[in-house]
């Protein structure tokens, strides 16, 4: 990854590097695409709505949607399709987490640092009270209204019974307004084994976090029935510290020792011949991360 992932990595370039049998099928979309061309690429690799489409380029969640139809495509198309997009297969299982993964280059094998389980909006019925009313009232939810409604995929008016569930957005970010639990203590050696066996293949690959959905976790340790649906480099962030039950100083901690293990990683690396950043290099980093900060 350029610059190791930092910022704005290439995402159909990182899914490349990933075995395809252990993700999700994805094509990249070229800037300002007619939406037929886009419906083609649907139709020849055998695609089924609903689809993902997000920016090449994007970070925390930017315009992710999920596509639900011909139409849907041709909406967010005339809105977002002023930029490189990918396409996506919506991965149809239960669970998503992020996995985050490290391995220093003088070792075989790596291990998992820390896990996070993500679940998107849900609210519970009562009986009296609509969809509408309880995302209105909700105080996580209530500003992602617009975009849970957006697509009349569910009806505002519908009032669901007392201690009903209903899933409203499955997008496992905080930019759609999803729940971070820290499941840290899911880790096994099951699961460090199936994501060394993932990660031998990629060379050169030491540090990040894989975003995986899977039914179970009996089935994840197993290897079956999960896929990952993206991988981010060093720009990526231990997140379960956003459980809610975790406080300040507990994420500062864990922060602080994730970028000790990427500079130790650098380290390594550079006595093997490879050359930090240099200054330049991060100040135009910097620039194109943030330009409206200059």
């Amino acid at each position: 990854m350029i610059h190791g992932g930092m910022t704005l990595e290439d995402k159909n370039y990182v899914n490349q590097l990933i075995p395809q049998k252990f993700r999700a099928k994805s094509f990249f979309v070229k800037e300002n695409i007619e939406a037929e061309n886009v419906l083609d690429i649907i139709k020849q690799n055998h695609l089924s709505y609903p689809v993902i489409l997000k920016p090449n380029n994007g970070c925390r969640g930017r315009n992710v949607e999920i596509i639900e139809n011909e139409t849907h495509l041709h909406s967010y198309l005339k809105i977002f399709g002023n930029e490189d997009l990918l396409l996506e297969e919506y991965v149809d299982l239960r669970k998503e987490i992020g996995v985050f993964y490290i391995r220093f280059p003088n070792s075989e094998k790596g291990f998992i640092s820390g896990v996070v389980e993500k679940k998107g909006v849900e609210v519970v019925g009562d009986g009296k009270q609509t969809l509408a009313e309880l995302i209105k009232y909700n105080f996580r939810y209530h500003k992602f209204y617009p975009q849970v409604f957006q697509n009349t995929t569910f009806n505002e008016n519908y009032i669901p019974e007392k201690d009903e569930r209903v899933l409203l957005s499955s997008i496992g970010n905080h930019a759609r307004g999803a729940t971070f639990y820290d499941s840290s203590y899911k880790i096994s050696d099951k699961l460090e084994d199936l994501f060394n066996e993932i990660c031998s293949s990629m060379d050169g690959f030491y540090y990040g976090r894989f975003d995986v959905k899977f039914n179970s976790w009996r089935d994840l340790e197993n290897g079956e029935n999960f896929k990952i649906i993206e991988l981010n480099g060093a720009a990526s962030e231990p997140t379960f510290i956003y459980d809610p039950e975790n406080f300040y100083l507990f994420a500062i901690t864990e922060i602080m020792r994730h970028w000790d293990y990427m500079y130790q990683i650098a380290k390594i690396n550079k006595e093997k011949g490879h050359r930090f950043t240099g200054r330049e290099e991060c100040w135009s980093l910097f620039k194109e991360y943030n330009p409206f900060s200059i």
